[in-house]
C-alpha cells in the first residue's frame, strides 16, 4: 500500500464529470474505475509492444545472438 501523508487533491469537477458518465454509485467507485481502466490500458500497451518485439524476433529483424560481438 502506498503511505502519504496528505490525501490526493482531486479536481472536483473532473471528479462529477467521472461519476456521471460512468454513472458510478459513488466518487470513490468512480475513482477506482478510472485506476482499473488505466491499468488495464497500460498493461495491454505493454503487451502489444511485447508482441511486436516477438514478431520482430520471429522475423529475424533482432538478431540477440549477435550482441557478443558488441563488446569485441
Amino acid at each position: 500500500m502506498i503511505e502519504s501523508d496528505s490525501d490526493p487533491e482531486i479536481d472536483q469537477e473532473l471528479l462529477v464529470e467521472a461519476v456521471r458518465q460512468i454513472s458510478a454509485g459513488s466518487p470513490n467507485a468512480a475513482i477506482n474505475e478510472a485506476l482499473r481502466r488505466l491499468v488495464e490500458e497500460e498493461r495491454g500497451k505493454r503487451r502489444a509492444a511485447f508482441d511486436r518485439i516477438q514478431q520482430l524476433v520471429a522475423d529475424g529483424a533482432l538478431d540477440f545472438s549477435k550482441l557478443d560481438a558488441v563488446d569485441e
